[in-house]
């Protein structure tokens, strides 16, 4: 699976099972970098709203199985770091939807509420 149907079916996922009051939208900063106010290194998914963030911005990297943070994303990553601004690297389908509902964004899957119950 690429990273940019990573990144659809997030946002899908989002659309059909997130809560009132939060969003997640898509940052377009591939291949856009010699437009004014794109910084090199911004993560995938920008994240507002839920319990967990507590009206602060959260941020969302998207990796495929191989992927890694490159030299510009981990420069991002420690400028969340020094200012507490909630992040997350997520690899795959599955990971930034957990993601998601740890942060209170999206109801939980109902396959998290069966092995919950179980």
């Amino acid at each position: 699976m690429k990273e940019s149907q990573i990144q659809a079916a997030v946002i899908s996922h989002w659309k059909a099972f997130g809560l009132p009051n939060t969003l997640v939208a898509a940052v377009p900063n591939a291949g856009a970098f010699r437009q004014p106010g794109l910084k090199r290194g911004l993560f995938d998914l920008v994240v507002m709203g839920g319990d967990y963030l507590q009206g602060r911005t959260g941020w969302l990297e998207l990796k495929t199985a191989k992927g890694i943070l490159g030299p510009h994303q981990i420069e991002f990553k420690e400028l969340c770091i020094a200012n507490g601004i909630p992040y997350a690297v997520a690899i795959g389908r599955d990971e930034p939807i957990t993601v998601l509902e740890l942060w209170k964004v999206v109801r939980p899957s109902p396959n998290l509420l069966t092995a919950r119950a179980a």
